[in-house]
């Protein structure tokens, strides 16, 4: 990417987040530019709309939600909450930011950003565990140039596919609870809410 168009896209973010956590009402491109100090006009050539905008500016925060890495012979945390909780943990630093934008028009965006990035996170883990739904189809398991390694590679690519639509509706609902939740307390207490819609089920309460 040609440094000034990146020069340009970081300081439309940089300020769509400062503008975001401040509360900054109506929100428009008008107020995101001249925050970045550059002309609505680029901000409309990097992003197109508002909508890009806060998403772009979603995933940005997102680098710090990184999954916690534990050791083969002492992992205990499973894949979901090695993902998620940080996600959590990650929208508790940033509530200021979530509360404005998830309440605004550009809502929709920024919640579609927090989901893909885990989801995203989800299929990554599970590959570095070796573990099933990490998208096997990647990994040529099988002769897929005869008819049986057809029917497997089908049959991988169907299974991952499920699970890649499992993980999307798991991920929505916490996801949007959480978000609630925010919405409806400033102080809402995220990392507990996450354990308790997570307890008693068995594939994603460990570590909570």
């Amino acid at each position: 990417m040609d440094r000034r168009i990146e020069r340009t896209r970081t300081a439309v973010v940089e300020a769509a987040v400062a503008l975001a956590a401040r509360g900054v009402p109506a929100m428009g491109m008008t107020e995101i530019a001249t925050a970045a100090g550059v002309s609505r006009k680029a901000v409309y050539e990097n992003f197109g709309s508002r909508d890009e905008v806060l998403r772009s500016a979603t995933e940005w925060l997102l680098r710090d939600a990184v999954p916690s890495v534990e050791p083969p012979a002492a992992r205990e945390t499973s894949v979901w909450v090695a993902v998620l909780a940080p996600v959590v943990a990650h929208m508790t630093r940033h509530r200021d930011y979530y509360r404005s934008v998830l309440s605004g028009p550009a809502g929709a965006a920024a919640r579609d950003a927090v989901v893909d990035h885990a989801v995203t996170g989800l299929r990554a883990e599970r590959a570095r565990r070796s573990e099933p739904g990490a998208g096997d189809v990647a990994t040529g398991v099988g002769d897929a140039g005869g008819p049986a390694g057809g029917v497997v590679a089908g049959a991988q690519d169907d299974g991952a596919a499920a699970a890649v639509r499992r993980d999307r509706f798991a991920v929505h609902g916490l996801v949007g609870m959480i978000a609630d939740a925010l919405l409806q307390r400033s102080d809402a207490d995220l990392r507990g809410l996450f354990c308790e819609l997570t307890e008693g089920l068995p594939a994603l309460s460990p570590g909570c």
